[in-house]
């Protein structure tokens, strides 16, 4: 019974419609970060580039590994708090949405927009779809959660952790190593830059 459901769902059909809902959220998100006053967008700027600056002095495979790690356990937790209606994964999608847009506006400002897009896209290409297809899962779970307590659902919710799993490795992880291996390049460029 669980192995039939679990073929069932891994069509990806299920997750459609929560994708679309993130990723709108996403994009509306996004130009409001840009549109906010520069002290705000300063002070995000500020605090990004402090915790950027810490992983500056790290060779390249402890580089690598930390970025990885840094995403990959904040990707799981976003998944596993979906079970908590979903609320998280929304507000998470939102969040990284509206600061990416702060930065982005910030970035822009100084260097213009074309070349803030080209800054900005190696490594959101992979790590924003990452993001999104995480929480996507996050939200299919909470969503089940809250159809199991309305009474609306009596499929097996381990079945459907365990399938958000399967996918998260098969989708999101390798995305996550490649958005690392961008990131691990990028920062190791900066410590080899003149005048550091």
């Amino acid at each position: 019974m669980g192995r039939l459901f679990s073929s069932k769902l891994s069509s990806g059909r299920p997750l459609v419609p929560y994708l679309l809902v993130l990723t709108a959220l996403f994009a509306v998100a996004f130009p409001l970060g840009i549109s906010t006053p520069l002290p705000a967008r300063q002070q995000v700027t500020d605090m990004f580039l402090s915790v950027t600056e810490q992983y500056l002095d790290l060779a390249g495979g402890t580089l690598f590994f930390f970025i990885l790690l840094h995403n990959v356990v904040a990707s799981l937790l976003l998944v596993v708090s979906g079970l908590l209606l979903g609320i998280i994964p929304i507000l998470s999608v939102g969040l990284n949405g509206f600061f990416l847009g702060m930065l982005y506006r910030q970035a822009a400002d100084q260097v213009g927009y074309a070349n803030a897009a080209l800054k900005v896209s190696p490594h959101g290409f992979f790590e924003i779809p990452a993001l999104l297809f995480a929480a996507s899962y996050g939200l299919w779970l909470g969503m089940s959660v809250l159809r199991r307590l309305r009474g609306k659902e009596s499929d097996p919710l381990g079945v459907r952790i365990n399938h958000a799993f399967e996918q998260y490795f098969i989708v999101v992880f390798p995305l996550l190593v490649v958005a690392a291996a961008i990131e691990t390049a990028i920062l190791l460029g900066l410590q080899a830059a003149p005048g550091r």
